[in-house]
């Protein structure tokens, strides 16, 4: 698994008992490829910026921006329903990256299971804009890339 992590940055070492804890409070089971990530940091800045889309989003008209992904963590993943019930998200998701008008997360709507990866826009159109960008978490990092404008 490459290392995706811009910094070492100052997180708690995930444990088994960790993403064992995270997995019943949200009742899915995590990817491998997310959990091995997450053992090497977990969470934080990533040495990428962007990851492709097939059409415009409100971030831009072929990518959307990825800068971190939350780690299993109370201020990570761990947050989802909070935001999900905040800003009026669908429910299922497990939030890896956003801001609140924006987020990209694992949909457990259909699935306990290795989910696809979502972008959700908040503010693109009247209704919310959802859009598959990966089928599952280790082709969402394998086409993480840094865009150059």
């Amino acid at each position: 698994m490459e290392n995706i992590w811009n910094a070492d940055n100052e997180k708690t070492k995930l444990t088994n008992k960790m993403v064992a804890n995270a997995e019943k409070m949200l009742g899915v089971k995590l990817p491998n490829s997310y959990i091995e990530i997450c053992n090497i940091q977990n969470g934080g800045c990533i040495t990428y910026d962007a990851f492709p889309t097939s059409v415009p989003t409100g971030w831009a008209d072929d990518h959307v921006s990825v800068d971190y992904i939350n780690g299993i963590e109370d201020e990570g993943i761990l947050s989802s329903n909070y935001y999900i019930e905040e800003w009026g998200l669908p429910k299922g998701i497990v939030l890896i990256c956003g801001d609140g008008h924006w987020w990209i997360a694992m949909d457990y709507r259909q699935t306990k299971e290795e989910p696809p990866i979502i972008y959700v826009d908040l503010e693109w159109g009247e209704d919310i804009f959802i859009l598959e960008l990966a089928p599952d978490f280790k082709t969402f990092l394998d086409g993480l890339y840094n865009h150059e404008e």
